[in-house]
């Protein structure tokens, strides 16, 4: 499986490259205080985030890679999700896509998004309706160059994905099982591409994929390793495969239109 660093151009082979990564960017990082401790956030300034987190001692416990890009979902935020191990300023969120009605626990469907500063949101009374910026970082891809030709794959298959779907695969859970684990950050997507650009990393000079996607029920950052891209995604191609998600709550709505301008 690829590194969900690697999504965004930095390749980490060993805990040795772990190590100078954080040297490096330790000094340019903003610090940001929160209850329990303190983010350290270096930020590459056209999307690629690193969230390190440290104690409340300055003990490193734990480095996450984000993608700050221009699109943005309404999620109703119903809980938490708390799992076994996570550290202080780790978090994870389960809510739905879309509320009805101003009413988080309803829309489209649920989702559970990984959130780098979760540490930041702590007074957030839930159940809200937030805006929230989803990164979704693949883990295996395909393309199209248009909807025409994905449909035409699916030959009218309809135990097939639609072009724009969104099954949040990481809320399943096997029958039978009375004590499952707590659900994990992970879709399965297929969408359209509003925009599409090889970036590189201004860290490592390593070039990643980003892209502007719409799927059911709103649009979403994807970004991904080259190796992954068998081909070249651009305006109107058609983008399949399974994600990790990273979400950020904030509080613009503004930023829709400029996915297509990137």
């Amino acid at each position: 499986m690829t590194s969900h660093f690697a999504s965004i151009g930095i390749a980490l082979a060993s805990s040795d490259d772990m190590q100078a990564l954080v040297e490096r960017v330790a000094d340019e990082a903003e610090y940001i205080e929160v209850p329990g401790g303190v983010y350290l956030v270096w930020a590459g300034g056209d999307g690629p985030e690193l969230w390190l987190q440290c104690d409340a001692e300055d003990n490193l416990v734990g480095m996450s890679p984000h993608f700050a890009g221009p699109t943005r979902m309404r999620v109703g935020l119903v809980a938490e999700i708390e799992r076994p191990g996570q550290t202080g300023l780790d978090g994870a969120m389960y809510g739905w896509v879309n509320p009805a009605d101003d009413d988080p626990a309803s829309g489209d469907y649920p989702l559970v998004f990984d959130c780098p500063d979760a540490a930041m949101h702590g007074e957030l009374e839930l159940p809200c309706v937030v805006t929230v910026q989803l990164a979704a970082f693949a883990h295996h891809l395909t393309v199209w160059d248009n909807v025409d030709d994905y449909d035409r794959e699916r030959d009218g298959d309809d135990t097939q994905l639609s072009s724009q779907a969104f099954i949040p695969a990481g809320l399943l859970r096997p029958e039978g099982d009375e004590d499952p684990p707590p659900p994990v950050a992970y879709a399965i997507i297929t969408g359209h591409v509003l925009g599409a650009e090889v970036r590189e990393n201004p860290l490592t000079g390593i070039k990643y994929q980003w892209a502007a996607v719409t799927t059911h029920g709103g649009t979403l950052d994807v970004v991904a390793e080259m190796g992954l891209v068998t081909r070249e995604i651009r305006e109107g191609s058609v983008v399949s495969g399974g994600f990790w998600l990273s979400g950020q709550i904030v509080d613009d709505e503004d930023a829709l239109d400029d996915a297509t301008d990137a």
